[in-house]
């Protein structure tokens, strides 16, 4: 019951926060699950971090996650230029090792899509970017 209490602020923060903002973005509530498992490998989200530029503009936001003991990004991250628009996104999502990947997505300034690249999740194996072709099964 404790863990209720102290998760529905936090859920609450993040609906509104993404609701709040006018850029159109999908949170993956699967992605960032705030219930915490007993089991060690279902990814969570533990803190939605938001960094700004000194103008006040939201310069990135994401959440900041756990898995398999290690405190890592999970779900997904935004980054946004000076002015607000979204100029990168990022979709962490962490699993064993070869089902690991990322997806990074970068934007023109029309919010076009410019580019779309699959990685191996690097930092949560401590391996090196390796493009690759799908999402691994």
């Amino acid at each position: 019951m404790k863990k209720m209490i102290i998760l529905l602020p936090i859920f609450l923060f993040i609906v509104c926060h993404s609701f709040a903002n006018s850029v159109k973005e999908n949170f993956d509530p699967y992605a960032i699950s705030l219930i915490v498992s007993s089991n060690s490998n279902t990814p969570f989200c533990y803190s939605f971090l938001i960094d700004y530029y000194p103008n006040g503009q939201v310069k990135e936001k994401g959440c900041q996650g756990h898995y398999n003991a290690t405190g890592i990004f999970v779900g997904n991250w935004y980054e946004y230029d000076l002015l607000g628009m979204l100029i990168r996104t990022r979709y962490y999502h962490p699993d064993e090792f070869g089902k690991d990947y990322k997806i990074i997505i970068t934007y023109d300034k029309n919010g076009k899509v410019l580019t779309k690249k699959i990685f191996n999740y690097s930092d949560l194996y401590e391996t090196e970017d390796v493009e690759i072709n799908e999402i691994p099964k």
